[in-house]
């Protein structure tokens, strides 16, 4: 508000102690809430609080009155620029929490609260102490933790909380970005030690291989060394086909070959093998012919159906079965009823009288109008159901005699696979189902496999003679293979190693990104520091000067009578006391100030910056909870002077327990129609706080 506001009348429901709606008016003045504590005097404070920020003093702190079976709200009624406002506040209970406002002005229309009350904002003092304001700038979502409500106060005064929350923010940052930088440091160095060995490991296992390799000429690719192993395990084994091996790895291919060739030296002889491999050749030829009796079957079956389904016209058997009983029972139907009207015909028709009864209801009607009502009934009996059921009788005679062929065709089907299934049985139980692997019995391999099959036989006679060199000519390749398997084991390490130190690189250059981040922000926060400082003690004089003039005013004390802020500190706003009376200047903690001057520090920066014509912000209303605390009769007395010195700027809302002296003092000093003094009598349980209200 660019005038400021005040605030006319508080309507509390449900909020902490209120257990019943209760209505403050307020006249828009000066409000001081007086008597013991317990009774609800700060729950009055902090409604007023809660009503503008949906906040508390205190973080997640409960604020609905749980006796209270309606809801929680808060309405503050507000002047501003000759204008009226109802801002409303209601809690949300469940699992979200948080709370809903609105703001109407007069005449009821809801307005934007941000743009009746833009950049309105609070610093607290401590517990139920606030000071309520309209900045130059928006307000900050998060308060720097490290700020004390002194700090907030003064760098707000001087328009810098957003500077200082700044640093605040960076240092947040700056010390997770040492702990990752430190983290991921040694965690780098350790991984790039450990692929550096790994890699040095290899190398030099390769090295070993590589000086007398195992292979003539270039050396072989990885599927290369695999096409040899097939090809003497195909020798070895017999195994024409090498589809079984399909996706074996290297190592797995070798110790194949182990097995072919212990069972090779095993086998009494090659005939045997032989006569094995012409079995087999006989059930592969067998399978064939049987597999394309299967096809021409399944075709066949195919087109019975297909005939059954245009007979059928999308329907099943089932549903034409239905519908020829449905329409059986329906023709039935229609001819017991032209039995029954012709029966009732004769039955009306007989005599003359003009009136007779129904045969039905036994009521007298006219027999003309029986007699044309049964006329009308008959004439929509109709329908030529017999001949509808005899084209459905048809329908269904082509139907069952189709089904009945295609029933054939799968049983003559079911015999077919069923003798397929045995050849490729006896396939599978004399080759282990190697020749036909899963997925791969097509008639185009059976072809090729009996191809195979026939050269295979020509192989074996070809090995008759001359078997024990053949065998360790077999075990010298072997050896030779086992040799190019572990090369290729150690290259596939070696590629992966490297890769991993390709990758590492990437991940390393990456954190030197991150490195010089951090140094580029840290950069920016000294230099950020260095402004910040500078604006500081160029406000640091003016504000010194400020708190020492009120802090005098409310203590007199007859040798501390300066507060000052330690320039040596900065940013850190540490407050000292001093004495002018002191030619060293020298500055003192504050904790050499007894209890009552203590407490008056608190209420310092308040007082001082709430009233000077050059700050950045615009205060409404000082919200003040027992101000009194440790303060005697005269220090009351003084404080209530410079309360009302306070209150030609703001309105001022003060809870305290000093009620007589408060009743003594403020005709004194505030003219009447100024204040309202509320004092809470007593609080029950069921109805909350009795307020006694006085107009000044």
């Amino acid at each position: 508000m660019s005038s400021g506001f005040r605030v006319q009348r508080v309507s509390v429901e449900g909020f902490k102690g209120f257990t019943t709606h209760q209505e403050i008016d307020l006249k828009g003045r000066h409000v001081f809430l007086l008597g013991q504590n317990g009774n609800g005097k700060s729950s009055v404070i902090e409604a007023v609080r809660w009503g503008l920020f949906g906040s508390t003093g205190r973080p997640n702190e409960v604020v609905d009155n749980r006796s209270y079976a309606a809801a929680c709200r808060v309405i503050l009624s507000l002047t501003s620029d000759e204008r009226a406002y109802n801002l409303r506040r209601t809690l949300i209970r469940g699992i979200s929490g948080g709370s809903d406002a609105s703001l109407t002005e007069e005449g009821g229309q809801e307005r934007l609260i941000r743009e009746i009350m833009p950049q309105l904002d609070s610093v607290d003092a401590g517990e139920g102490t606030y000071i309520i304001f309209s900045s130059q700038a928006a307000p900050l979502r998060r308060q720097p933790q490290d700020l004390t409500p002194f700090e907030r106060t003064v760098l707000n005064h001087l328009g810098l909380t957003h500077p200082r929350s700044l640093l605040s923010e960076v240092d947040e940052v700056l010390l997770d970005q040492g702990l990752i930088e430190q983290s991921l440091g040694e965690r780098l160095n350790e991984v790039r030690d450990g692929l550096n060995s790994q890699i040095s490991s290899i190398e030099n296992q390769r090295g070993l291989i590589t000086s007398s390799p195992p292979w003539e000429g270039n050396q072989p690719s990885l599927i290369q060394s695999e096409k040899k192993v097939k090809d003497l395990i195909a020798e070895v084994s017999g195994n024409l086909s090498d589809e079984s091996l399909a996706g074996v790895s290297l190592d797995g291919l070798i110790g194949h070959a182990d097995d072919a060739l212990k069972n090779r030296q095993g086998q009494s002889a090659l005939e045997d093998e032989a006569k094995q491999v012409a079995d087999t050749r006989g059930l592969l030829e067998a399978l064939l012919s049987v597999r394309k009796d299967i096809a021409t079957k399944r075709d066949a079956i195919q087109d019975v159906q297909s005939q059954i389904g245009g007979v059928l016209d999308g329907a099943s058997l089932d549903k034409l079965r239905c519908r020829i009983t449905t329409t059986k029972e329906e023709a039935e139907a229609i001819a017991l009823r032209h039995r029954v009207i012709e029966d009732a015909t004769k039955l009306v028709g007989r005599g003359d009288a003009e009136s007779i009864q129904c045969p039905v209801c036994e009521f007298e009607h006219r027999r003309s109008d029986l007699e044309s009502t049964l006329e009308q009934v008959a004439s929509q009996l109709t329908g030529d159901h017999a001949s509808e059921l005899t084209g459905l009788e048809a329908q269904l005679s082509d139907a069952e005699r189709l089904e009945s062929v295609a029933e054939t065709c799968r049983k003559e089907l079911a015999e077919l696979e069923q003798r397929a299934n045995t050849h490729k049985a006896h396939i599978d139980a004399i080759n282990d189902g190697e020749l036909l692997p899963q997925g791969h019995d097509s008639d185009d391999h059976l072809d090729a496999v009996i191809k195979r099959c026939v050269e295979r036989e020509e192989s074996i006679n070809a090995q008759i003679e001359g078997q024990e060199d053949w065998l360790n000519s077999i075990q010298g390749r072997l050896s030779n293979l086992r040799r190019e398997s572990s090369f290729h084991t150690l290259q596939a390490r070696l590629d992966q190693a490297l890769e991993s130190r390709n990758r590492f690189e990437q991940v390393n250059r990456a954190y030197q990104d991150l490195v010089s981040f951090g140094e580029s922000v840290r950069t920016i926060r000294r230099a950020a520091e260095v402004c910040l400082n500078g604006r500081l003690e160029e406000g640091i004089p003016g504000v010194s000067e400020n708190l020492s003039q009120v802090f005098h005013a409310l203590t007199r004390h007859p040798w501390y009578d300066r507060l000052e802020l330690d320039k040596d500190k900065l940013p850190k706003l540490e407050l000292r006391v001093a004495s002018s009376q002191d030619s060293a200047g020298v500055g003192y903690p504050t904790d050499v100030l007894n209890g009552q001057a203590e407490s008056a520090l608190e209420l310092v920066p308040y007082f001082a910056f709430s009233q000077t014509d050059d700050a950045p912000t615009e205060v409404h209303l000082v919200l003040l909870d027992d101000p009194t605390r440790a303060f005697d009769e005269e220090h009351i007395g003084i404080l209530v002077e410079r309360l009302a010195e306070l209150g030609r700027q703001v309105q001022l809302v003060v809870a305290s327990q000093e009620t007589s002296r408060f009743r003594e003092l403020l005709p004194l000093h505030f003219q009447a129609g100024e204040y309202v003094i509320i004092e809470p009598t007593e609080w029950s349980y069921h109805n909350g706080p009795k307020l006694n209200i006085e107009y000044g």
